[in-house]
């Protein structure tokens, strides 16, 4: 029997579903107001340093990175046709759209595949989980992949449950779909290319340890998959090789330990707010009910189901371990928000679990928990992207206040990126300490390793000097400079994104 005839909802389910599906597509609404803001952090810089130039120059300065170039082509794709149309100015807004646009992508594939084959109780409860869960909403703001990577992973999930769990022959558009979202997803984060190698090893899995009838077809139509991708992947595996070399050494991310484990759980389920307590409570409470739904699941006789939930936290889990392995072999290159591209299974894999276990009654009561979660989600999402719209209003007054060639120096240098981008017409100068050689590359207008020679030559100069102190550490400096004769007076303090920054202007110190 094919999944999608196994549906339980009844009316409550599938009011239940509608009405989700409306509340997801206001919370979106609620959230696209918060892309209006011009703040940007270090991470964003190098997706808007990327596209300003060509797609060869594009390439070129990716392949330097550590990411793939397609969500840097797709970004460039969406600013241009929308900075043609309504100029420069709004470019970073623009850009933080091409991260809501994937979302309008996952709304469609539940209002179709998911739909059609689940019902619409899943659907909607599906596309309620993917919008408020915890972390989900920033990475809808973010200039950076995830959120595109969710979308085409979530496709080719659904992708690779039409091939395992239906006991007819899949077409031929099936395997090329696949190949062509596993191809994008993997010239897009090589962490979600890892979730879809996790979806071939479940699929192939599987497939052989069943009983379908067109296993044989179907194996073989995998394997002609892989190969094929392979085949597509491999232009840009010398530049893989050379990335991993690159980050081979010495890198900023912390090794993962058994303790990552609850921090991976914690990182999906709690909301991201000053809830304090009330948080973890609601965490604790969406920890339960799945516990509770997955094991009343898994009593059930549905085998479809459970293949088909196995196929969709695949991914997820593969991401997960392969992170642990990586960090254990020395690498460790997992950060928690790598897991945001595979969590389109996750929710969708729970969404049918709890679509059986509810059998079309208890499906509100269900959904209680992640209503909690999800509203404590939207309002820290509030509070923290209001406040950054807000201070960077009186940030870009602080900005446009420092004269044109000044000279600007920085002790951070996220803090000399984000300057770098912002204002092209000063010198900016990281002090005693070195740069990304990307942003080098991408901004000639800063340098590194300053020391404390050239900042009294500096001072010593006509132009104006300031100073962007971030941490406690500027105190420490501005008081090291004094005692070499270079003054100080605290000029403005403002907030860019993420980072306090103190401005003071330099002078020579007159005794």
């Amino acid at each position: 029997m094919r999944m999608r005839e196994q549906r339980s909802e009844g009316v409550i389910g599938n009011i239940t579903g509608i009405i989700c599906t409306i509340v997801s597509v206001v919370v979106m609404i609620y959230i696209c107001r918060f892309a209006c803001g011009d703040d940007i952090w270090y991470d964003e810089v190098f997706s808007l340093g990327f596209i300003r130039g060509n797609i060869r120059e594009l390439i070129s300065l990716t392949a330097v990175d550590v990411h793939p170039p397609l969500y840097y082509i797709y970004l460039k794709a969406v600013c241009g046709i929308a900075t043609g149309l309504w100029g420069e100015e709004i470019l970073i807004p623009a850009a933080k759209a091409a991260s809501i646009i994937p979302w309008c992508g996952v709304l469609a594939l539940a209002l179709t595949v998911i739909r059609k084959r689940y019902g619409m109780t899943v659907a909607g409860f599906f596309m309620l989980l993917v919008t408020v869960m915890p972390q989900l909403g920033t990475y809808y703001l973010e200039i950076r992949m995830y959120s595109f990577a969710l979308l085409l992973i979530t496709a080719a999930i659904l992708t690779g449950i039409g091939i395992v769990c239906d006991d007819k022959k899949p077409g031929i558009v099936h395997f090329v779909m696949l190949v062509m979202l596993g191809i994008m997803t993997a010239y897009t984060q090589y962490y979600a290319c890892i979730a879809i190698i996790g979806l071939y090893i479940a699929m192939f899995v599987l497939i052989l340890t069943g009983k379908d009838e067109e296993k044989r077809y179907k194996l073989k139509g995998i394997t002609v998959c892989a190969v094929a991708s392979s085949v597509l992947y491999l232009p840009w595996i010398p530049t893989l090789l050379k990335q991993m070399g690159n980050i081979s050494g010495n890198y900023w991310i912390q090794p993962l330990t058994l303790r990552s484990i609850p921090g991976c759980i914690k990182f999906i389920v709690l909301p991201v707010s000053g809830a304090g307590v009330l948080g973890y409570v609601a965490a604790a409470l969406v920890l339960i009910t799945m516990g509770i739904v997955t094991i009343l699941f898994l009593r059930k006789k549905d085998k479809c189901g459970k293949i088909m939930v196995m196929l969709s936290i695949a991914s997820l889990l593969f991401t997960v371990v392969s992170g642990f392995v990586l960090s254990l072999a020395g690498t460790p290159i997992f950060v928690y928000r790598y897991m945001i591209p595979a969590l389109g299974g996750l929710y969708l894999a729970f969404a049918v679990m709890a679509d059986r276990v509810a059998e079309g009654k208890w499906i509100p009561v269900i959904l209680c928990p992640f209503l909690i979660t999800g509203f404590l989600s939207i309002m820290g999402l509030r509070d923290e992207e209001g406040k950054k719209i807000v201070q960077m209003q009186h940030a870009e007054e602080v900005l446009r206040s420092i004269p044109e060639g000044s000279d600007i120096i920085t002790n951070f240098d996220h803090v000399t990126a984000v300057m770098g981008y912002y204002r092209p017409d000063l010198n900016i100068h990281l002090y005693d300490a070195e740069t990304d050689r990307l942003i080098r590359q991408m901004f000639v207008n800063v340098d590194d390793e300053l020391g404390d020679d050239q900042v009294a030559e500096l001072v010593r100069n006509e132009s104006p000097v300031f100073f962007m102190g971030s941490f406690n550490s500027r105190d420490d400096i501005v008081a090291d400079w004094e005692k070499i004769g270079i003054g100080s007076e605290l000029k403005d303090s403002m907030l860019i994104e993420r980072y306090w920054i103190n401005l003071y202007e330099l002078r020579p110190v007159v005794y």
